[in-house]
């Protein structure tokens, strides 16, 4: 078959499971046929070759069944990188380049600040504020599996990194004082898991959603914690849940809330706090 009319079909198959079928199936297309959307359009009318086109259509079957784009290519664009992600970690979200944008603006004038990015999944975060500031980062989750995934992208953006990994549970294994430190913790409550982890979100790791019963506890006791960490004036900047700042009214010892910075839909999304 021609590249437009595997295009045109696969559109029309995932209509039924997508908000984005076109985009989804150029995606994969390109995937498939080894270029990337813009090659699509320079092939239009060829023929895409037995070995691309079974290839796309297993990719496609897989995406009918609702698995993610990104978990299929095995990559997602997030800041100024496109980074590896598997089942093993989070897809990056949009959302959470705020976090990145808020770090890389108080590191402008720092040369070689210590970042520690908790609960860090592909990295994606911490990674991208090093490509930004030339920080030193420490990358840690609970999760071995995500810290695979996170080396694998660091070893892809800093082929003689200096990085540090460290397996922990929050701040367990953590040592040392930092001058950031930002996390994208879980954050839906149990009632969110049942409302909202459905379809494409079923494929992505719970223990990277769920943040306990009102799921604010993870968020929680990371504030607590967090000031010990941080060096003087240290800042910690914090991804916030679909409730957005409502639970940070109570104060935080240690801790200041300089700001919080809305989303693309308005909702709170990133907190910043600096130590006291």
């Amino acid at each position: 078959m021609k590249v437009r009319e595997l295009a045109g079909d696969a559109e029309k198959r995932l209509k039924e499971i997508s908000e984005t079928p076109r985009l989804d199936a150029e995606i994969l297309l390109a995937k498939a046929l080894g270029t990337d959307r813009f090659g699509i359009f320079t092939k239009y009318n060829d023929e895409a070759g037995s070995g691309a086109e079974e290839l796309f259509m297993s990719f496609v079957a897989r995406r009918a069944s609702f698995e993610p784009v990104a978990y299929i290519t095995n990559e997602k664009e997030f800041f100024e990188d496109t980074f590896f992600v598997d089942g093993r970690v989070l897809i990056p979200r949009p959302e959470s380049e705020f976090i990145v944008e808020a770090a890389v603006g108080l590191l402008k004038n720092s040369t070689q600040a210590e970042v520690l990015d908790i609960c860090c999944g592909s990295g994606c975060i911490g990674l991208s504020i090093k490509r930004a500031t030339g920080c030193r980062l420490t990358l840690s989750d609970i999760s071995e599996k995500a810290l695979e995934v996170a080396k694998i992208n660091a070893a892809r953006l800093f082929p003689a990194s200096d990085t540090v990994f460290v397996q922990s549970d929050l701040f367990s294994k953590i040592s040392g004082k930092f001058s950031i430190i930002t996390a994208n913790p879980p954050y839906l409550s149990e009632r969110d898991m049942d409302d909202f982890v459905v379809k494409e979100l079923r494929f992505e790791p719970e223990n990277a959603f769920f943040g306990g019963k009102t799921g604010f506890e993870t968020t929680e006791k990371i504030l607590a914690c967090v000031p010990e960490f941080l060096k003087p004036n240290g800042y910690f900047i914090t991804e916030l849940g679909f409730e957005g700042s409502q639970f940070l009214d109570k104060k935080w010892s240690g801790l200041e809330l300089e700001s919080i910075i809305k989303d693309y839909s308005g909702t709170d999304r990133t907190a910043v706090f600096r130590k006291v």
